[in-house]
């Protein structure tokens, strides 16, 4: 009987709280850390006993970069699937490429913004890399290492040449349940009203075409019924008390989502949980559903207070449309975050200051004002390339925006920090809304995660304006 093969799921330590999953990395503005969803998803294709697994999360287990190298020398892996994002490049290049010099013999694939274009640039450069996951819903890596013939999502090399294997959109995916129990780190959302969390995702990508977005560039694709629901009840029964759904767009799949909301609703589930979502996606009766079945927050991009501007960069709805849905979410009693994108090229001060009061219009709970990163493999880079506004090695990027990589052409890197600083000073600090927020905790959980998440943004408006 072989031995099994030894494996390892890797998020690298950080000098910051990085969060490099789905292929947008950043800091974490405050204290949030979700699990890291690409290494969650790709853990539920290996399995005992032909896989020995151990999941090292350096960020959310506050492992040090010493102590990481010790674990890995100790654990002895044949295979790493490691985490990696443009934000803590420079970092995570040489702990990749040190492990790599301790342990010649694994072979090691990295899935991240980092690498999502220019593949075989990126395997000249880095001698330490044996492959590129491009899809993370897929098993691509596990056929490589097993010699499949239906490698999908992968990019790998091969004697001395590049093997890209794209993947496309599918039908929905019977997946396993991903292996949520070996990720052990402090994982913690603003928003959760009850610890611990779980982060679930039901769907991959997104079909909506923003030219500021990635999601847009990969194939959409969903799971089963069966198989979240599968998941949902495991989750229950190890202990978790709120979800995370991190899919792109909760609801796109309508008769899959009704189905898995339904079946939440028959069996009294019991669980709150949050998600991201569309304007124009979701109606009445499926907000009404979504409530029902436990939600209690839903993200929406809104961006801009212009439709000239949710035109150009095709978010496909408009402002009125924004205006109902967050109407009609609060009339179901659901909390609202609005996410905000400020520093598209040409964009003045005023519409900026536009967009600030209009995440009050909109009553939003919530707000998160983001500046625009020239992310890789995006119509928004090309747009800022053709401008002049970046050069085409930009690599090191902060989706957060707590490092400004661009100016507007109008505004200068410098400006848009400050109006970042303004937007979040002029939506939290109005007395009514503090008050507001503190009426509607309604237990110790809250009160604490809230707490200690003001406390951070305070921290990172007052000590880096």
């Amino acid at each position: 009987m072989s031995l099994a093969k030894r494996i390892l799921f890797l998020n690298p330590p950080g000098k910051k709280i990085y969060i490099r999953d789905y292929y947008c990395s950043k800091v974490s503005k405050a204290y949030y850390l979700p699990q890291p969803v690409d290494l969650l998803m790709q853990s539920a294709f290996f399995n005992k006993p032909d896989y020995n697994i151990l999941v090292m999360d350096c960020i959310a287990e506050k492992i040090s970069e010493t102590d990481a190298h010790k674990k890995i020398k100790s654990f002895n892996p044949n295979y790493i699937i490691g985490q990696i994002g443009s934000v803590s490049l420079i970092e995570d290049r040489l702990f990749y490429s040190t492990i790599k010099k301790e342990n010649p013999n694994v072979i090691m694939a990295c899935s991240g913004d980092a690498f999502l274009e220019k593949h075989p640039e990126k395997f000249q450069k880095y001698d330490w890399l044996d492959a590129i996951i491009t899809n993370f819903f897929k098993d691509g890596f596990k056929q490589l290492i097993e010699g499949g013939e239906d490698i999908e999502g992968l990019v790998y090399r091969q004697d001395s040449a590049f093997i890209t294997k794209n993947s496309k959109r599918s039908k929905p995916i019977d997946m396993a349940v991903p292996k949520q129990h070996l990720f052990r780190g402090n994982y913690r959302m603003p928003f959760a009203n009850a610890l611990p969390m779980a982060t679930v995702l039901t769907n991959y990508a997104c079909p909506y075409p923003c030219t500021f977005c990635i999601m847009s560039t990969l194939p959409y694709t969903t799971r089963t019924a069966a198989s979240i629901i599968a998941e949902l009840k495991e989750l229950k029964v190890n202990g978790y008390k709120f979800l995370y759904f991190s899919d792109q767009t909760f609801f796109q799949s309508k008769t899959i989502t009704n189905e898995v909301l339904e079946w939440m609703v028959e069996e009294d589930y019991g669980l709150s949980w949050m998600c991201f979502s569309r304007v124009d996606v979701l109606n009445e009766k499926e907000l009404k559903l979504m409530k029902t079945a436990g939600c209690t927050l839903i993200m929406f991009g809104v961006e801009w207070a212009e439709d000239d501007l949710l035109t150009h960069y095709k978010k496909h709805y408009t402002t009125k449309q924004i205006e109902t849905t967050f109407a009609l979410s609060k009339k179901m009693g659901i909390k609202r975050l609005g996410t905000f994108l400020i520093g598209v090229p040409g964009q003045s001060r005023e519409s900026i200051l536009n967009t600030i009061e209009f995440a009050k219009k909109i009553e939003a709970d919530y707000a998160s004002f983001n500046v625009a990163v020239p992310r890789s493999n995006t119509s928004f880079r090309t747009e800022a390339l053709a401008k002049g506004l970046i050069d085409d090695s930009l690599e090191v990027m902060d989706q957060s925006g707590n490092e400004v990589t661009i100016g507007t052409g109008v505004l200068s890197r410098n400006e848009l920090k400050q109006l970042k600083n303004k937007a979040y000073r002029s939506f939290y600090f109005r007395p009514q809304y503090i008050w507001e927020r503190l009426i509607s905790l309604r237990n110790w959980t809250e009160l604490k995660i809230h707490s200690k998440e003001g406390f951070y943004v305070l921290k990172g408006l007052f000590l880096k304006s």
